[in-house]
Formats: structure tokens, C-alpha cells, sequence
């Protein structure tokens, strides 16, 4: 019976790599024979096979983004990211008692991603706007030393400032950018640890 159990949870974590899949389950299987379950007992302790899975996942999309490993890519880190993102908004509309939350989630991930962009776009537009403005003055600049030396060096100089204001700015801009995404992520953990993981799979049936 748990080996069963264990083998509808093994079907729903194929997108795990198969060494860690394997060695999750075999450790729950040891638990489980350890402590002489029913399987009335595992679907009280655990949930269904899904929902089991579904909490496995979460913790391992967790646990494997707070590990620094630079062998892994930043394509994949985003990847994981998303399928953490998914995982924890399907895991609230799983439950009926957790559709409320489900909903004020995605009401604050709406809201969040809508001002995320709304400051990104704002400041990238002011970026490209100075240093288009610094480009023109400078421009203006070498063609006014012609008419005025001192005319022509004061652009040239104001469109060098408003060029090496944006190159000085550009990588603090880049870290607010990224400090603000790691706070989402931050937030969605925070959800799939306090309403869907292991020890709360209960509440999502």
C-alpha cells in the first residue's frame, strides 16, 4: 500500500532530477514502514499523492534557490523560480479554504508586478532620456565650438556630465531592479513554507 502511495507521488515529480527524486522517496518510504502507517494515517499526515508531490516540490524549489551553487545558470535559477511561482498559486486554488488566500496572492503579485514594471519603466526612461539629452549636447556642443569656444566646451562638458551620470547609475539602477524581484520571490516563499509545505499540506486538500 505505501509503495503504491509512493509510486503515484514518484508520478507527479518527474520534473525533479531523478537522483533527488529517488532518494526523497525513499527516505518517506523508511518513515512511513518506521512508523507503521495506514494509509489512512499517510493521506491524514501527508495528503493525497498530488497534493504530497506538490509540497515536496515547493520545498525543493525552496531549498535548492537559497543554495548558492554557481554551477547552476541564471536560466535555469529563473526557471525554478517560475515553476515555484506556479506551484504555490496552484496549491492555494487547490483548496477551498485557501482560496481566499489564493486570491489576496494573486491581488498582491498583480499589484506588485504592476508597480515592479511602472518604477523599471520609469527609470529606464529616464535613463535613455538623459543620456539621449547628454548625446545632443554633446553633439551640439562640437558643432557650436565653430560659432563659440566657450559655448561649444559648456555643451560639450553638460552632455559628457549627463553621460557619465548614467554609466555611474546604470549598476545602482540594475541592484534596485533585482533587490525589488528578490522581495516578490522572498514573499512567494514565504507562502509555500506557511500554507503548503509538508507540514501543512492538510489545509490545501
Amino acid at each position: 500500500m505505501i509503495k503504491e502511495y509512493l509510486e503515484n507521488v514518484r508520478s507527479y515529480l518527474k520534473d525533479l532530477p531523478t537522483d533527488e527524486r529517488e532518494e526523497l522517496l525513499q527516505f518517506y518510504e523508511e518513515q512511513m514502514l518506521d512508523a507503521g502507517y495506514s494509509m489512512a494515517e499517510i493521506e491524514e499526515k501527508y495528503g493525497t499523492p498530488k497534493q504530497f508531490a506538490r509540497s515536496l516540490k515547493i520545498e525543493y524549489f525552496i531549498e535548492n534557490d537559497e543554495i548558492s551553487d554557481e554551477t547552476v545558470t541564471r536560466s535555469t535559477r529563473t526557471k525554478n523560480r517560475m515553476n515555484l511561482v506556479w506551484l504555490v498559486i496552484l496549491g492555494l486554488f487547490a483548496s477551498p479554504i485557501l482560496i481566499p488566500v489564493a486570491i489576496g496572492l494573486i491581488g498582491i503579485l498583480f499589484a506588485a508586478v504592476i508597480g515592479f514594471l511602472g518604477i523599471i519603466f520609469g527609470i529606464y526612461v529616464g535613463i535613455i532620456g538623459v543620456l539621449a539629452g547628454g548625446l545632443i549636447a554633446f553633439i551640439n556642443g562640437v558643432i557650436l565650438l565653430w560659432q563659440s569656444v566657450a559655448t561649444g566646451v559648456f555643451y560639450i562638458g553638460a552632455g559628457l556630465l549627463l553621460t557619465g551620470a548614467v554609466i555611474f547609475f546604470a549598476p545602482i539602477v540594475w541592484r534596485i531592479t533585482h533587490w525589488l524581484f528578490e522581495v516578490l520571490v522572498t514573499f512567494i516563499k514565504w507562502v509555500g513554507n506557511r500554507y503548503l509545505s509538508k507540514n501543512n499540506v492538510k489545509g490545501a486538500r
